[in-house]
């Protein structure tokens, strides 16, 4: 097995068995990340024959039903950051408390130039303080004093920092009035010690270990444990150990609920504790992770709906560098929704048959998101799964974004789309006759694309804004005559992307705002959307969930790129299919606008087929919009009487399978699975 393979051991639901959720990619390099690996071959990790070192400190309750801790609802909102600077994990802090949540989990690493943090929505307004870089006395002052005030301890760590030993610590209001005991620096014996006094009365939440001087210290929290769950706590174990008892435990029921890996003698080594999951919630438990291993597991995980709850850095088996650990736990109903591994086959099914290197697919039922995923790579080179918040571009989708911003702005009194464009843009050729709805209805008479597709769409300019592109683009040659189809007369249906160049020019000046702004103030902020924008290829793309530009299989060059800031209204959005997805639903629940003006929207009045950026059939229950455009293809699918909303984004053109095809398997899955 190669080195930086992460081991995937993960717990099915109330089954008692190991179920393998897949084997991730090797060679995976470094990556600072914020909240996915597709499968190549199931694999799961089983240790066979090992001897577990000095494994100590073993018990097991009787099973009883077990009372929720804070700290692990059913569901919660939660944030993750990892491989951060001092600096740059106090800016997070600070950004998260202001929008009210608590830290479950600090981890102070390679002498305190890694940080690494879990923090998890503060739903019930609780008390809590947390701390790092404490000396042996800051941590006592801190500790009594809280404990004084009524909280408890829920996570504390160890680390050698410039030479000195160093401590953080989380404490919480107990509002649930635990009793709890927790100690740190304890020899071996002294552990073995507090371990058998502790044992009946407590159960281990936290364990942490460290090597200071040749000497191992270790320290855990106790809490009061009400409701007599069984439990395990072991430690000192070498990996294959670990892996042994990590599939002994799995097979009777016991989820990992805590994990440290720490030096010892040179070695990787392992504490655990395992709980009995009475819940039946699923959880996995990875380790052997690089960084960008992580990242893409914490996506996919998250795709799947479930949470981190515990990370750890740990020395690299191989003895050089470092690697990740973690734990998650089922977070959402979404990884139950009875459709999901069919949706899930059906993505790597269309990622191997469209020769593509990565796909990203998300449906909405009634404003409820109840399958998001991804299969391949966003980009191949730099290993970088693909998931449901990978950013693709949108091509002609672009379309449906700008006829709904144009006709929100209509609803908004900012525009009246049936004034005729050459009363908004100056300059316009005398042919220039169309309004601006004719020209979101493609009955403007605007030409489309040249047959060579070289003189309107290869340049790598950018335009800032789509009055810019009108003005110097191809020379300003849209504004003139010579754009206009000869012997075309206004009101007849003819495709043009340029079309909506003119269109967004309009937006932009009764809007008094970019085409870009516009987009972002009107359309995605109103539904909090990170991601739909329009493109600006050098904006920071510091999480790596931008997907490559690729030609088939093969990553398009900067020198043969196309900037699609000129075309921005009718093919240079961008966006994830996850927020694309809620955009969709977000029109057809008419969050944006009413429902007569939607209709309207939607089937333009023309029969055309394409009515502003939409397509309607002649039935009236499904609204699609698809494009492809260089290293892009999408499509996005709303079912109108089932509030069904899918999209499926690709990174490549052309793919062999088109995204239409499966937008309309996920449709169908969705249709038959509630």
């Amino acid at each position: 097995m190669n080195a930086t393979q992460p081991i995937d051991e993960a717990q099915g639901r109330c089954k008692g068995e190991v179920n393998n959720i897949g084997d991730v990619f090797a060679d995976q390099d470094n990556v600072s990340g914020f909240t996915v690996a597709a499968i190549r071959g199931a694999r799961l990790f089983l240790a066979k024959g090992c001897v577990v070192m000095a494994v100590l400190s073993i018990v097991m309750a009787a099973m009883t039903v077990h009372a929720q801790d804070f700290y692990d609802p059913d569901s919660i909102a939660w944030k993750f950051r990892y491989g951060l600077s001092d600096a740059a994990y106090s800016a997070a802090w600070e950004d998260y408390k202001k929008e009210g949540y608590l830290p479950i989990d600090i981890e102070m690493d390679n002498g305190g130039a890694d940080y690494s943090g879990v923090w998890q929505k503060n739903t019930d307004g609780r008390g809590w303080a947390s701390w790092r870089r404490l000396t042996d006395e800051q941590f006592h002052a801190n500790w009594d004093e809280y404990r004084k005030k009524g909280y408890l301890p829920i996570d504390q760590e160890t680390e050698v920092i410039g030479g000195q030993v160093l401590y953080s610590l989380i404490m919480v209001d107990n509002k649930e009035g635990l009793d709890w005991i927790s100690n740190r620096n304890l020899t071996s014996e002294q552990f073995s010690a507090n371990f058998a006094a502790n044992k009946g009365k407590y159960k281990p939440i936290d364990i942490d270990a460290i090597e200071v001087g040749g000497r191992m210290l270790y320290s855990i929290i106790w809490i009061e444990n009400k409701s007599n769950q069984a439990w395990v706590e072991l430690r000192d174990m070498t990996p294959d150990g670990y892996g042994e008892k990590f599939k002994e435990y799995s097979e009777q029921g016991y989820r990992v609920a805590d994990l440290d890996c720490y030096n010892r003698n040179g070695n990787l080594t392992y504490a655990a504790i395992w709980e009995k999951n009475s819940p039946g919630r699923s959880w996995a438990a990875l380790r052997e992770m690089s960084a960008q291993g992580l990242a893409n597991n914490w996506k996919k995980y998250a795709d799947q709906g479930m949470r981190v709850v515990d990370i750890e850095l740990c020395p690299a088996k191989s003895g050089k560098g470092t690697e990740y650990a973690a734990l998650w736990r089922e977070n959402d109903d979404r990884f139950d929704w009875a459709g999901r591994e069919q949706a899930e086959q059906a993505l790597a099914t269309y990622a191997a048959a469209a020769d593509i290197p990565g796909v990203g697919a998300a449906i909405i039922r009634d404003g409820r998101v109840i399958f998001r995923g991804g299969a391949g790579f966003a980009d191949r080179d730099k290993n970088i799964m693909a998931h449901s918040g990978t950013i693709y571009r949108l091509a002609s989708v672009a379309k449906a974004v700008t006829g709904t911003l144009a006709y929100d702005m209509e609803h908004a009194g900012l525009i009246n789309l049936d004034t005729r464009t050459d009363t908004i843009l100056p300059g316009l050729g005398s042919q220039h006759t169309h309004t601006v709805r004719q020209l979101l209805q493609m009955t403007g008479c605007v030409k489309h694309y040249t047959s060579d597709q070289n003189n309107d769409n290869g340049t790598q300019v950018q335009y800032p804004m789509s009055v810019n592109a009108l003005n110097n683009h191809m020379g300003g040659a849209i504004k003139t005559n010579s754009w206009i189809i000869s012997g075309c007369s206004i009101g007849n249906s003819n495709y043009s992307t340029h079309s909506y160049t003119l269109a967004a020019a309009a937006l932009e000046t009764k809007g008094n705002s970019s085409f870009g702004n516009l987009v972002k103030t009107r359309m995605a902020d109103p539904l909090g959307l990170d991601t739909l924008r329009a493109e600006v290829r050098s904006s920071p793309d510091s999480n790596g969930d931008r997907a490559t530009i690729n030609s088939g299989t093969n990553k398009v060059s900067q020198a043969g790129f196309q900037n699609v800031s000129w075309k921005a209204g009718g093919s240079g959005i961008e966006s994830s299919a996850l927020d694309l997805a809620i955009w969709g639903d977000g029109v057809l629940r008419n969050r944006y606008f009413p429902q007569a003006m939607r209709d309207l929207m939607w089937s333009g009045g023309t029969g055309n087929g394409r009515a502003n950026g939409w397509s309607l059939n002649a039935a009236g229950t499904s609204v699609t919009k698809g494009g492809d455009n260089q290293g892009s293809d999408s499509f996005i699918r709303i079912d109108i009487p089932n509030g069904i909303t899918v999209v499926a984004l690709t990174n490549t053109n052309p793919p062999s399978v088109d995204t239409s095809t499966l937008t309309q398997q996920l449709l169908t899955i969705a249709q038959n699975f509630r």
